[in-house]
């Protein structure tokens, strides 16, 4: 019974496999593009959205997404969302651009034309009357047609242009809800009357109503394939309207029949988004449903299966909903793959620490959990592991052929053979000391003899005779058993990485030899992990913690690499020859790195690979490709082009920048432009901290990116930002520099700000006014002199009275909000009376704000103007009164004075008698004596 249930198991698992390949081949080609079934990220008002009904989606020829929502513009980047409050609270419809600089928002209220440089949003008068606007169409001729709820309008050389469609202005045929492009120089218009040509040129309008379903004529939205267009409605579902016939006909049902979008894709697919049944994505032509894309309770899911907007945008598609705010399927190039034979196995997640790719399509696969047999030609894929089979760790270190065997060696679990034919997994030889140790690599000599190495030393496997030696720290010069990796060169050299030193073996005298390194470079040789000869018969020397020693062939030249020339990582696994053009790459426990020449690379998970971090197995297989073990997966790299090949992606844009822990707003002083649009950035002496935000607008996975990044005159090299997009710098001296970011994956394209730190027009004038005084004191007596001094007291004093007014001033352009406020000033007192910071004598203002939560100019800004003291008096108010609860205890006459003033925070005996003055009226000294207290002299 049981048996016969799981072979129904298996037919019905066969026959939904089936079923998904039919469906696959049905779909049409412009799907192929799109992962099926798609995986959606999706973006709501926890991530910035300022509203979650998304009724707009544009994407501007910069590459930003603008999303028009219930409560206005926001722009996403791909990894955070920017709301413009200069729109807020005005329900956006439509947005488009005519040019680079100028967007053009359709809103509830009217039209607006927001510049995007200066970030300010202009309201344009369409009539006397107020109307709506919800479609914005830019024309073959440059113009802008503005569908509004009183008729059309064009936009043309800086004039609008009003065109009735109808002579009645609150005509349902004037309410227009969609425009596309028509034939030569006319437009086809969907409104809430008809259907609606019109000839541009000729300022003639022609309306086609339906008498289908009693004549329903509210269109919302419609489409455009060769000589058909598809129209949708509110709840009567979708017709067609033949343009050459000039007939209309019903469409197949569609969901629950209310659409509210429509997006034409390639020569006959439609997708269309309804209000309450998701996507469906038709073969236009039949109306036959080839695909949907519905909300479900998988986090990858659509958010929403009320679809008010669509933009597929090559291969990402973008979906606005009600109340579900924005789902999108993230891009990722193809450059790697992970290794997968279709529903048999899959690699992917799998910590893969040993692999042999065989000429005959066999894959032997060894992983943190056990050994995979694979032969695609036969269809068989097997799976040993400590459980099931003679192995003794599922830890599997090394896979070598043995003839038409596998040597496979673990950790700490001996060494064994595997039968490819046959399957039979066993032990290599059946002396205990292959089933016990790990082994870590097999090479075979010049002789025919094989090099194993293990943790218990290395051992010399003959074949034909099925003899071997044991060469460890007891019977040879081997002074160390554990032994990482292993290589023999072109010059019939037998190298050997071990804990703690490389050996060199010697077969003229069958000794080994450690001192192969000069005394500078040794240190830098203690954990080798990889050995590699390339074509210029360079070794490289693979250090787990110190990078890369590579050596010439006669062992006379020696240069070690490190992440300051340009590895990501110190820690490098392995290092081999591209086929195509030579050039190394380099794997390492943060990323894998393609370099030729001067010219390197850096790929991240945008780019396909699983994981950072990889181990050292690598093999380059006679097509070409090169396969590594990661720790997600068996990844491999067909090369079909170059790496160094140029990709035509833009640098990245700097989304926001922050000075002095405050995002500068556009229109501020040092900000007068947009973050996006900005060449240069000066900063004044006290104001030298800075930060910035940056995205590459490649819509990938979140922190699937690597930066690299450089402030010239700063850094001496550019930096590697492994996770993250913002990068800071702090207490930058007097000078000019040029702040550059790039994406790893795409190097040459470079996005480079100016920056200088200058010193402030006070600390000039003051220089001035001393230069003056060197020269009056020149040509005064002492009595100028001394009256000169005066004044100049005089103004120091009124100097430091205009300074004590500064935090009113400061603080006028903060956007702190009330509930900020509250919450900070909550916080606060927890940390003073419960967390008791005070007592921390080298207590900063930064120390409290990272503990609240916010920036330390927030913070400054709550004490000066809400509680109305400074940071120095707030903190010591409460070390004066934990001295006064201190002294009062029963066993304070056990201490000095200077020591309870110390526990309760206070650096210095000066400090806490200032501190005590200024708060109580009276010296520690003085309470002391009036509350009758005796102290430890």
């Amino acid at each position: 019974m049981k048996n016969t249930h799981h072979h129904i198991q298996k037919i019905t698992l066969l026959l939904v496999r089936c079923l998904l390949v039919t469906i696959i081949l049905l779909l049409p080609s412009s799907l192929y593009s799109i992962q099926y079934p798609p995986v959606f990220r999706s973006i709501t008002v926890s991530e910035g959205l300022s509203h979650n009904t998304i009724n707009a989606i544009y994407k501007d020829t910069r590459g930003f997404v603008w999303l028009g929502t219930q409560m206005g513009l926001d722009r996403f980047d791909g990894i955070n969302v920017t709301h413009f409050p200069e729109i807020s609270g005005q329900t956006v419809f439509a947005i488009e651009e005519t040019d680079t600089i100028n967007l053009w928002i359709g809103t509830d209220k009217g039209l607006i034309k927001f510049n995007r440089k200066t970030e300010i949003a202009e309201t344009i008068v369409l009539d006397d009357k107020s109307l709506s606007v919800k479609v914005l169409f830019p024309d073959k001729k440059g113009r802008l047609l503005v569908g509004t709820s009183r008729g059309l309008f064009l936009y043309k050389d800086g004039n609008f242009k009003k065109v009735l469609l109808d002579p009645n202005a609150l005509a349902s045929t004037n309410n227009l809800m969609d425009i596309v492009n028509g034939e030569d120089d006319c437009v086809w218009i969907a409104s809430n009357g008809g259907l609606i040509h019109y000839n541009i040129a000729m300022e003639k309008s022609q309306v086609f109503k339906n008498n289908i379903r009693g004549g329903f004529n509210y269109y919302t939205c419609l489409a455009v394939l060769g000589k058909t267009i598809y129209l949708g409605t509110a709840n009567q579902g979708m017709l067609t309207f033949d343009i050459e016939k000039k007939t209309f006909a019903v469409y197949p049902k569609i969901g629950n029949g209310c659409i509210k979008t429509l997006v034409p894709v390639g020569t006959d697919t439609l997708y269309v988004g309804t209000n309450g049944s998701g996507i469906k994505i038709l073969k236009a032509s039949t109306g036959r449903e080839v695909a949907s894309m519905e909300h479900s309770v998988h986090e990858n899911a659509i958010c929403s299966n009320a679809v008010y907007s669509l933009l597929k945008d090559k291969d990402v598609l973008y979906v606005g909903t009600y109340m579900g705010g924005l789902s999108y399927t993230p891009t990722c190039r193809d450059v790697f793959s992970v290794y997968s034979f279709g529903s048999k196995f899959d690699s992917r997640n799998l910590n893969v620490r040993a692999f042999w790719i065989g000429t005959d399509g066999r894959k032997v696969i060894g992983t943190r959990d056990g050994l995979y047999y694979i032969s695609e030609r036969e269809n068989i894929v097997r799976h040993y592991v400590a459980k099931s089979s003679i192995l003794r760790s599922d830890i599997i270190l090394s896979v070598r052929p043995l003839g038409n065997d596998y040597i496979i060696g673990t950790y700490g679990g001996g060494m064994y053979l595997l039968n490819a034919d046959t399957g039979e997994l066993s032990f290599f030889k059946s002396d205990e000391c292959f089933k016990q140790h790990s082994f870590v690599g097999c090479e075979r000599d010049h002789e025919g003899k094989y090099w194993i190495g293990s943790s218990y030393g290395v051992y010399m496997y003959d074949e034909s005779t099925e003899e071997y030696i044991n060469y460890n720290n007891r019977n040879s010069s081997l002074s160390i058993n554990s032994i990482f990796t292993l290589r023999i060169d072109s010059k019939k050299r037998i190298w050997f990485g071990a804990n703690g030193a490389v050996f060199l073996y010697d077969m003229s005298n069958n000794t080994f030899r450690s001192n192969v390194f000069p005394e500078n470079i040794a240190p830098f040789t203690k954990s080798i992990r990889y050995i590699y000869e390339d074509k210029h018969k360079n070794l490289w020397f693979c250090d787990d913690k110190e990078g890369i020693v590579k050596v010439d062939e006669h062992f006379t030249k020696f240069e070690h690499i490190t992440v300051n020339d340009f590895l990501p990582n110190n820690s490098v696994m392995s290092i081999i020859e591209d086929s195509l053009d030579g050039g190394l790459w380099f794997s390492t426990q943060r990323g894998l790195l393609y370099r030729k020449d001067n010219y390197h690379k850096i790929f991240s998970l945008y780019d396909g690979i699983p994981g950072y971090i990889f181990n050292p197995p690598v093999q380059r297989t006679e097509d070409g490709s090169i396969w590594w073990g990661n720790e997600k997966g068996l990844v491999r790299y067909i090369p079909q082009l170059s790496p160094q090949d140029p990709i035509t992606l833009l640098p990245p844009v700097i989304t926001s920048v922050a000075v002095a822990g405050r995002t500068l707003q556009s229109g501020e002083d040092l900000m007068p432009i947009s973050s996006t649009f900005m060449e240069k950035l000066s900063l004044p002496v006290s104001k030298n901290n800075v930060a910035f935000t940056f995205s590459a607008l490649n819509y990938a996975v979140t922190n699937t990116d690597i930066y690299e990044y450089c402030l010239e005159g700063y850094d001496k090299e550019w930096l590697t930002l492994m996770n993250g997009n913002q990068v800071s710098y702090t207490n930058l001296p007097v000078g000019s520099y040029i702040f550059k970011v790039r994406a790893a994956s795409n190097p040459s394209a470079i996005r480079s700000v100016a920056v200088e730190v200058v010193k402030g027009l006070s600390y000039t004038l003051w220089m001035i006014v001393i230069c003056v005084l060197v020269c009056l004191m020149l040509l005064y007596s002492y009595y100028g002199l001394l009256n000169k001094y005066k004044k100049i007291k005089i103004g120091l004093q009124e100097k430091m009275v205009q300074i004590e007014e500064v935090p009113k001033e400061k603080y006028q352009k903060s956007r702190v909000e009330e509930d900020e406020v509250f919450r900070i000033e909550r916080k606060l007192m927890v940390c003073m009376e419960k967390d008791k910071m005070y007592l921390n004598q080298d207590l900063r203002l930064q120390d409290v704000a990272n503990a609240i939560g916010c920036n330390t100019g927030d913070l400054s800004q709550v004490l000066n103007l809400y509680l109305k003291i400074n940071f120095p008096d707030f903190i010591n108010q409460y070390r004066v009164e934990e001295f006064i609860v201190r002294v009062r205890d029963k066993n304070a006459s056990k201490y000095t004075l200077a020591f309870l003033s110390e526990q309760c925070g206070f650096s210095s005996r000066t400090s806490f008698f200032r501190s005590f003055k200024k708060l109580k009226g009276k010296s520690p000294a003085e309470y002391i004596k009036e509350e009758g207290i005796v102290l430890d002299k």
